[in-house]
């Protein structure tokens, strides 16, 4: 233990050594990159750089020497004839540029783009301050500066509104009104609520202050004050309220109170009364379909924009078979303000158990034992409810809890395999049939195939009958694999049961039990499973299985296919 704790610790030990090493030489690798450059640098600027400097330097220094030389001289020109100072400078100028080319050269190429940057940087900042905006003018005056048309056109739209019933006011208002594009501060803006207010006040209207009342988005009225608006959708409310506490009321649309200038009449000033009577009416009245000929539910539901599940909860009754003439709901009146109810609903909800099926080597095949029967579970489930006026329009699951485990069913499942020929004792004795012995344990052929006098009667039989000692009771079992195709009562067959084997080949078991066949039509059974026990139902003299084998439809022989 000790030597592998040092052999670990030296292993370590190298490791660290190692990615310190990589990170040093990483370190003085980046180093002697950044110390190559800055000499790179350096050489090409001492290299073409600095020349071009120090060649400047010594052409301007040789410059200025000449323009000192030269000014007395100017001067003195100047004081003679004043008319001649532009001369002598343009004279001097283009000397001057001619002998020193190069510095001038430089000295535009590098000044001209410093002096467009200040200019550009200028005009940014001038203009940067400054705001496009569009003047609105109304009756000649001056109401605002709107940022872009667009709330222009709102504060237009909402003046129109308020004086939706004053024609006078909204045809003024329709060609009075115009902007201009021009330039301010931004808090020079107006925005479209006190613009509409500004122009309301420059048409010369009659007009109060009020609180205008929106419904989605349309004017619906306005009152004098808002607390009494905010009032009537309130009471509201509460006349729709909900004992549980959890659940929040409100309204489907969106109500929105809105303060500015309205038009004072009748048609736009409300009292609490009026608005309360104008939001008990509906928008839209119910609506009913009448069947025509050809119509089915899917179509009318397409037709209407419905679910054919919709169509059905609207109309309780309503079955898949119409009448021509029936009158179908296919959308509810709709109230002016609907009450919209949310809450949370919790339901208990049953969990199916799952079926483990396990082989048996004791059962025979098809056949199964129930050895534990299962038990449902129980998930208690909540979920958030929405209804709209009563009517429950939605449902989301937003918790799920188990307070139950289902218990899965156990099933046996027979895998024992059934040998051919007949019952003797406790196993079967295998013939030359192709066929199982269909009755257990009844060996003894009473009556076989053909013609025979029964009663004093000469009749066809056509099957073979299957007796032996106490027989009542006795299992029935298939004689081969196939599907059951009938299962009950048969007349003189009394209870019977017929299996199709495919291939045109059936078997027929009758005179079974009451209350003993223990398969159903359609059901699959495995040759050797258990069909019901023997019996005397139906036309007999005595407990016995009278069986047959039927090649496409005809009964024939069934000895040769059992082997005796």
């Amino acid at each position: 233990m000790e030597s592998f704790i040092i052999y670990v610790g030296e292993s370590v030990g190298k490791a660290f050594s190692a990615v310190v090493s990589f990170i040093i030489t990483l370190f003085k690798t980046l180093i002697a990159g950044i110390k190559w450059v800055a000499l790179f640098i350096y050489d090409k600027v001492d290299q073409f750089v600095v020349p071009h400097i120090n060649s400047f330097i010594e052409e301007w220094s040789f410059f200025r020497g000449e323009v000192r030389q030269v000014k007395d001289g100017i001067k003195e020109s100047i004081k003679k004839n004043p008319l001649s100072l532009f001369p002598i400078l343009r004279h001097y100028s283009k000397v001057a540029y001619k002998k020193h080319t190069y510095m001038f050269s430089n000295l535009t190429n590098t000044v001209l783009p410093i002096v467009g940057l200040v200019i550009l940087a200028v005009t940014i900042n001038y203009w940067g301050t400054k705001t496009f905006a569009l003047e609105v003018v109304s009756g000649g005056q001056s109401v605002g500066y709107v940022e872009n048309e667009a709330v222009f056109l709102d504060a237009q739209s909402r003046v129109k509104e308020r004086f939706s019933a004053d024609v006078a006011g909204e045809e003024a208002i329709r060609l009075d009104t115009k902007y201009t594009v021009v330039t301010v501060q931004p808090n020079e803006l107006t925005d479209s609520a006190t613009l509409s207010d500004n122009i309301v006040e420059k048409t010369g209207g009659e007009s109060t202050f009020a609180c205008g009342v929106y419904i989605d988005g349309d004017f619906i009225c306005a009152l004098k004050n808002e607390t009494d608006a905010m009032q009537v959708f309130n009471n509201i409310l509460d006349e729709n309220a909900v004992e549980d506490e959890n659940a929040v009321v409100g309204f489907v649309e969106d109500v929105q109170y809105v303060q500015g200038l309205y038009a004072d009449n009748e048609e736009t000033i409300w009292d609490s009364e009026k608005l309360t009577e104008k939001l008990k009416t509906t928008k839209s009245e119910a609506k009913y379909y009448t069947v025509q000929m050809g119509d089915t539910v899917s179509q009318i539901a397409n037709a209407n924009g419905l679910r054919t599940s919709e169509l059905y909860a609207l109309n309780p009754g309503l079955k898949e078979m119409i009448k021509i003439g029936d009158r179908i709901l296919v959308s509810h009146e709709v109230n002016y303000i609907r009450i919209k109810v949310v809450k949370t609903e919790i339901k208990r909800e049953e969990i199916a158990f799952k079926i483990v099926k396990e082989n048996n080597s004791k059962l025979y095949k098809g056949t199964t034992k129930i050895k534990r029967r299962g038990s449902k579970g129980i998930d208690e489930v909540t979920y958030l409810v929405t209804y709209i006026d009563g009517a429950r329009v939605s449902s989301e699951e937003i918790n799920r809890i188990t307070i139950r485990q289902p218990i899965d069913q156990l099933v046996d499942v027979g895998t024992k395999k059934a040998a051919h020929g007949p019952y003797t004792g406790h196993t079967y004795i295998r013939g030359k049939g192709s066929l199982i012995w269909p009755a257990v344990g009844c060996n003894t052929v009473s009556s076989r195939y053909g013609y025979r006098t029964l009663r004093g009667r000469r009749n066809f039989h056509g099957g073979i009958d299957l007796t032996g000692g106490y027989s009542r009771g006795k299992t029935v079992v298939a004689a081969a694999s196939g599907t059951v195709t009938t299962a009950g009562w048969g007349g003189a067959y009394g209870y019977y049961v017929i299996i199709n084997h495919g291939n045109g080949m059936s078997t027929l078991y009758a005179h079974m039990l009451a209350n003993s066949i223990c398969v159903k039509p359609g059901q699959y059974v495995s040759g050797g499973a258990a069909i019901g026990k023997v019996g005397s139902t139906g036309n007999t003299t005595g407990a016995h299985l009278h069986f047959e084998v039927r090649i496409n439809g005809s009964r024939v022989n069934p000895a040769p296919y059992l082997g005796v």
